[in-house]
């Protein structure tokens, strides 16, 4: 019982996390550290990382939301133990 308790609290705490993240990692004096003049594959570093990020967040928001709808799903999420 304690297993599935640390494990929906885990996923409940990356659920909270991830929009903090997307903050920092979005945030224009992190952007700016991907501003230099370079071009990989003929596309700016920067629109680069913040296309990269922005799939990257996506991907993590599907997958701790799948998380979530397991443990709801699986009646896990009581938070009494009932």
């Amino acid at each position: 019982m304690k297993h599935w308790d640390s494990r929906t609290r885990n996923i409940r705490d990356g659920a909270a996390i991830l929009p903090v993240a997307a903050i920092f990692l979005l945030l224009p004096p992190t952007i700016l550290v991907f501003s230099a003049p370079v071009l990989i594959a003929g596309i700016p570093l920067i629109v680069l990382y913040v296309y990269g990020v922005w799939a990257c967040l996506i991907l993590c928001a599907l997958l701790v939301a799948v998380r979530v709808r397991e443990v709801d799903a699986n009646g896990e999420n009581d938070q009494d133990g009932t």
